[in-house]
């Protein structure tokens, strides 16, 4: 304790009011879990976890325990199951895991390094992917100076080369619906562009409001980065409702087995119709992929591990739409 299963208000824990939102593989971050989580997503058709990994500098005075919100990262690490699929490393650098110092900042990049090494990191084209969760963050965190932003990742790519890793794709996450022009900083910073997860601006409200309207906003959101001077790598939501947490943002009904199935397929429409949905390959081409919201958001609702509600209903989904040799392309999701 603390821990997501618990009410922030008084404490108890949620889990008897949303029975279906148990997981089936493992309720917390362990090796065993990782291994169930790997197999059953591997099994399934899904290539890669993107994994949110956050700044701890030693003596930090965060809550009790914050330094096991990277267990998952080293789960998999440890996992014998983690040459079944890819990862890559999602830096979460939102509040309060701001890295503004030199020191903090070499410090991410020691520890991200023996990631990189790993025979499972994702690469693309060659490439290392690596994410940086908010741009608008790391831009806050660097001054609003994009000269600091630019050494920094230098620094970065600098380490990685001399590591013999060779070149990378650094991503930069920004909001739904904003659009990098050419005049943007990120646009000469960053190689594409990721949303993790928006909603849309509505009030919470008694009832939920249903999947086919947040659905929609992303699908318009995603449609707009076809302006974008970077690639950018669409994203869906697995759902979004956060009332275990009592969380004020506005709450949706799961998606039915057809409405998520469906939201698949014109995923997979939308990446062959749009140019810019993807990253760059050598050679002018481009390797289709796009990211869901989430893996393990269990408290916030963004789910696609087997629950006891859901079973594997998501994952199988996955499996019918994007499984198949002929028109299998890269899928991630959120841990």
């Amino acid at each position: 304790l603390p821990n997501k299963w618990h009410d922030p208000v008084d404490g108890t824990d949620w889990r008897p009011k949303y029975p279906g939102r148990v997981p089936l593989l493992g309720e917390f971050n362990t090796r065993a879990t990782m291994d169930k989580e790997i197999e059953a997503a591997a099994d399934h058709g899904v290539d890669f976890f993107s994994i949110l990994w956050y700044y701890i500098p030693p003596g930090a005075a965060y809550e009790k325990n914050v330094r096991l919100v990277n267990a998952g990262l080293e789960c998999f690490l440890a996992s014998p199951q983690a040459q079944r699929m890819k990862f890559c490393v999602e830096f979460c650098n939102h509040p309060p895991f701001a890295v503004k110092s030199d020191e903090d900042w070499a410090a991410c990049i020691r520890a991200w390094i023996p990631a990189f090494k790993h025979t499972s990191y994702l690469r693309v084209g060659g490439k290392l992917v690596f994410k940086i969760h908010s741009a608008h963050h790391f831009a806050l965190d660097n001054g609003g100076d994009p000269a600091r932003e630019k050494q920094q990742l230098d620094g970065l790519r600098a380490a990685v080369k001399d590591a013999g890793l060779g070149e990378m794709l650094i991503g930069g996450g920004i909001m739904g619906g904003s659009v990098v022009g050419q005049d943007w900083p990120a646009a000469k910073l960053f190689d594409f562009t990721n949303t993790y997860m928006d909603l849309p601006k509505l009030e919470q409200k008694p009832e939920d409001y249903p999947y086919q309207e947040l659905a929609k906003a992303i699908r318009q959101w995603n449609a707009q980065q076809a302006k974008s001077a970077l690639s950018y790598v669409p994203f869906m939501a697995a759902g979004f409702n956060a009332r275990p947490w009592r969380d004020k943002r506005p709450a949706f009904s799961f998606p039915t087995a057809a409405e998520f199935e469906a939201e698949l397929r014109q995923m997979a429409t939308d990446l062959d119709a749009n140019p810019r949905f993807g990253l760059p390959l050598p050679g002018g081409g481009r390797q289709k992929l796009f990211t869901i919201y989430a893996w393990n958001e269990f408290g916030e609702g963004g789910i696609v591990a087997p629950t006891k509600g859901e079973g594997t209903m998501k994952l199988e989904a996955i499996e019918r739409v994007f499984g198949g040799a002929a028109s299998r392309l890269d899928v991630k999701l959120d841990r």
